[in-house]
């Protein structure tokens, strides 16, 4: 590489937990443990793929750039097409005709407007792809490519010439050693020999694909795990033998973690059962008219309940129903008009305001659902289509929240490498963004970031003190918490979840 212009590759691995490494991954584990590295990485709410990617690439939380769930109904698009599915490039671009579905600039707006490069290698969905950069056929010399389809790929150009060598990539099959094989071939064979990007994203699905499909200890996804350590292991030589002296940052990273699916509740049906015509997405795409319904249902773990008439006697009869679930964990509404920051209750009284945990957006619920599970065990309650056993995330588990950052490189202080700070995705997108020269004010584009510099990793500077606070909320019988800390003016969520005794056997079970 002749110039020796700062540079980034970040390397995912989707749904990877902090203490799913050590066993299975010892080329990660090596470089996180020679890495500026943090024991206190957090994803955002709800702990989902297609919330956490956008934070990511953005520096801004759900709250601003708009993608409020993996799935969510959106009253401003009137069709069979009113649920937005992340997965899908379709309705990703049917939605965003409507109302752009990232509402700020991303990182490859930024690099974009500022001549440089993004180009993304992802095996996961077609649609997680596209959250990555939405925007990649906007400029000249980005990529956005997703190994399981690429005839989704952006620019046409890309893709004419992917599609010349690899066809349409591969199938998605579990573990997804195909995925994790080509993307490390395409970077290799394509990207390498045409001159490295400003920023590349090499995002490998495993261990998430094999986690929902076997679960987070079984043998394959342990599998799927050293496959995808191997993969690092080709990835990180290159960097140490070329990157690393041509002023190349290599910085590893996952978007959440996962809990253990422990039974099943069937919301939709308890809702039918008692008087509420409840239509799920399924429903709306077979042609039923919302107008039809009392409410929608999106979601089978953190759901979305979006009522049609939304008065305060049909919100207050859901969330008597809801709150007499035992099921049922956290509750959690819009705020109330004109309400502060720190309001606790939302404008459903009983249930947390969505603002506590930066995902409060016109695109919310009426009433969000997060069903039961326990911090202690990581166990949850969710619909039934995964598996008993198998693993998820979406909630305030500390294991779904809990994820793995750690960064090497010239731009990177020598010294002190384990921060007990905590950071999340917008810190790290910030950071990112700084160092790669997009945030001068004077060229930047609009709004800011309101994320903080990983400054604890560049410069030698002051442990600041951190505050936790626990915020508590009860109804009748019903009780909920939220574990936050304060931290350098940024407030981090770490834990959410039902108070009291839980009874039920499944949740309390250790593995």
């Amino acid at each position: 590489m002749a110039e020796n212009k700062t540079r980034f590759i970040i390397v995912g691995f989707d749904g990877l937990r902090p203490d799913c490494i050590r066993d299975d991954m010892p080329t990660l584990s090596a470089f996180i443990d020679e890495s500026h590295r943090w024991n206190h990485y957090l994803a955002t709410f709800p702990t989902e793929t297609y919330v956490n990617h956008p934070t990511i690439f953005s520096g801004f939380r759900p709250n601003r750039h708009g993608v409020i769930a993996n799935a969510y109904f959106n009253r401003k698009v009137q069709s069979k097409d009113a649920v937005f599915m992340g997965n899908s490039v379709p309705s990703i671009e049917t939605h965003d005709a409507v109302s752009n579905v990232i509402e700020i600039p991303t990182l490859g707006d930024r690099l974009g407007a500022a001549g440089k490069t993004l180009r993304v290698l992802c095996a996961n969905s077609e649609g997680s792809t596209r959250l990555q950069h939405i925007h990649a056929d906007h400029y000249e010399g980005h990529l956005n490519c997703c190994v399981h389809n690429i005839s989704a790929t952006l620019p046409l150009c890309e893709r004419e010439s992917l599609q010349k060598r690899w066809g349409n990539g591969v199938a998605l099959k579990f573990p997804d050693y195909d995925g994790t094989q080509l993307l490390t071939d395409i970077f290799f064979e394509y990207e390498l020999p045409r001159g490295l990007g400003d920023v590349t994203i090499l995002w490998i699905g495993e261990p998430d694909h094999s986690s929902h499909e076997f679960g987070i200890l079984d043998e394959r996804t342990c599998q799927a795990r050293r496959h995808a350590d191997q993969a690092f292991e080709r990835i990180l030589n290159w960097w140490k033998a070329e990157g690393k002296d041509n002023n190349v940052q290599l910085a590893v990273i996952s978007d959440h973690g996962h809990g253990v699916v422990a039974s099943h509740y069937d919301l939709k049906e308890k809702l039918i059962s008692n008087g509420w015509k409840v239509f799920s997405r399924t429903d709306l795409q077979a042609g039923k008219p919302v107008s039809d319904c009392d409410l929608v249902i999106v979601g089978d773990y953190t759901l979305g309940l979006w009522l049609t008439t939304a008065n305060e006697k049909n919100l207050i009869r859901l969330r008597d129903e809801l709150m007499a679930i035992d099921e049922v964990g956290m509750l959690f509404s819009q705020p109330k008009p004109q309400a502060t920051a720190d309001e606790v209750e939302g404008k459903v009284p009983g249930t947390f305001s969505e603002s506590l945990i930066f995902s409060d957006h016109e695109r919310g619920p009426d009433i969000r659902v997060t069903m039961r599970n326990n911090p202690q065990t990581g166990k949850l309650i969710m619909g039934p289509s995964l598996e008993i056993g198998t693993g998820n995330h979406g909630g305030l588990l500390p294991q779904e929240i809990n994820s793995v950052l750690a960064m090497q490189g010239s731009c990177f202080k020598a010294s002190t490498l384990v921060h007990e700070e905590p950071a999340g995705h917008d810190d790290f997108a910030l950071t990112v963004m700084t160092l790669m020269g997009l945030m001068n004010t004077d060229q930047a584009l609009e709004p800011i970031p309101q994320a903080r510099m990983l400054s604890e990793a560049i410069e030698e500077t002051e442990i600041q003190p951190a505050r936790e606070e626990v915020l508590c909320l009860k109804e009748g019988n019903f009780e909920q918490y939220i574990h936050r800390v304060h931290f350098a003016n940024r407030i981090y969520v770490t834990e959410g979840a039902r108070a009291g005794d839980c009874t039920i056997t499944a949740l309390n079970q250790s593995e």
